[in-house]
């Protein structure tokens, strides 16, 4: 009898997961008809069947980058691969992982992968709902973002993160905001407009003076650091000071820290004091038997504190929960981890810096790019396109 397994969500961790677990062959155009003819799982993906790209969000500042480029219809690389898709929300997970509750329906399984994506803070600072805009809140908030900024000639605009800390990682999306201010520059600037703006990047998770690559691209655009600084609230028009002072904000554009989602709580997954499912080395759901998770939602076990929730991260964990419930299901035991990594592409239009940080040492693809180069954007864009191309055709 085929095993069932469910995999919660459709974003970067369930789809690399789909991509360990079932490895693509030589000829995928052969193996949609193989997988209808034999299968030993019966794999289930609830989600809301759309995938956005979202590396490529700030660039919708330059309008290098639009909905439509960065959106895909995850269905059919479904099924493609004989993964049958339900599109609903999840609301609960009861009976130690074995029940996935929706919004219409209840499903069992005997292996479940959570990759639902991050919870952002947005209570933890007054006022983050009603009056900034994120990035992370998906193209329909970044779009808002760019029209309020096209009717704008002249103002001050605030771009800045805060990071979830209280797992002993980085829970947050520091690296975009910086991209995102650097995009600002540039875009003001090819527009004739750049004198008449001030750019601000604030986070109270960055010591004041704090000096660096990235530090030193802001300063030589222009950009003020507030480094160190939390409002006790944003308001209209602007934020206010721990004192009660006033900041005029013309616009903001700010993104909190992670957690999981509110309904994982709820649930029986354990949580962790930062607020993410609570995750052993293996991937594995502490507890809880052929239960795994990957990405935003769950924590690291014994993480560096430089380490990231990013696409690539994503990752490197789904590959290790997918080879571990790969064992589990045939009667072995998880024994596959995962390294962690920092590596992503600052683009800022003029220019690129290569971030990376490694917890083995090992520079990203054998050293054979440079790590600060225009030339990096080029690299950027194709890794996007690929895997993009992968998505949609293979």
């Amino acid at each position: 009898m085929k095993k069932k397994i469910i995999i919660a969500g459709n974003g970067f961790a369930s789809l690399f997961f789909i991509s360990y677990f079932l490895s693509l062959p030589v000829f995928p155009f052969f193996a949609f008809f193989l997988r209808r003819i034999y299968a030993r799982y019966e794999i289930t993906v609830i989600g809301n069947g759309q995938f956005i790209y979202f590396p490529a969000i700030p660039e919708f500042i330059t309008g290098k980058k639009t909905r439509k480029g960065i959106t895909l219809d995850i269905r059919p690389y479904l099924w493609r691969r004989n993964i049958h898709f339900i599109n609903d929300r999840i609301v609960d997970i009861q009976n130690n992982g074995r029940t996935v509750l929706t919004t219409q329906g209840r499903y069992s399984n005997d292996a479940l992968f959570i990759g639902t994506g991050p919870g952002f803070m947005l209570d933890d600072i007054p006022g983050t709902r009603e009056h900034t805009f994120s990035p992370c809140g998906g193209p329909d908030d970044m779009e808002a973002f760019m029209h309020k900024l096209e009717s704008m000639q002249a103002g001050i605009v605030y771009v800045g993160f805060k990071l979830n800390r209280r797992d002993g990682f980085v829970a947050g999306r520091g690296g975009q905001m910086y991209e995102c201010a650097c995009l600002l520059d540039y875009a003001l600037k090819d527009k004739g407009l750049r004198d008449k703006f001030e750019i601000h990047l604030f986070s109270p998770n960055i010591e004041p003076g704090e000096t660096g690559a990235i530090t030193n691209r802001l300063q030589e655009r222009g950009i003020i650091l507030d480094y160190g600084y939390e409002p006790t609230a944003f308001v209209e028009g602007g934020m206010l000071d721990a004192d009660g002072t006033f900041r005029q904000a013309d616009l903001v554009l700010y993104t909190p820290g992670i957690t999981a989602s509110g309904w994982v709580q709820q649930s029986c997954l354990p949580i962790s004091t930062g607020g993410h499912i609570d995750v052993d080395k293996f991937g594995q759901v502490k507890g809880l038997d052929n239960v795994f998770a990957a990405g935003d939602c769950s924590n690291h076990e014994n993480p560096p504190p430089w380490v990231p929730h990013q696409a690539h991260m994503a990752q490197l964990r789904s590959e290790a929960a997918a080879k571990n419930m790969r064992a589990v299901l045939s009667g072995g035991e998880p024994s596959h981890t995962y390294r962690f990594e920092l590596s992503c592409i600052m683009n800022m239009e003029n220019d690129a810096l290569w971030l990376h940080a490694a917890s083995d040492d090992k520079p990203p693809f054998w050293n054979i790019f440079p790590r600060h180069s225009r030339k990096l954007i080029t690299v950027k864009n194709l890794f996007e396109s690929l895997y993009l191309f992968y998505l949609r055709y293979l």
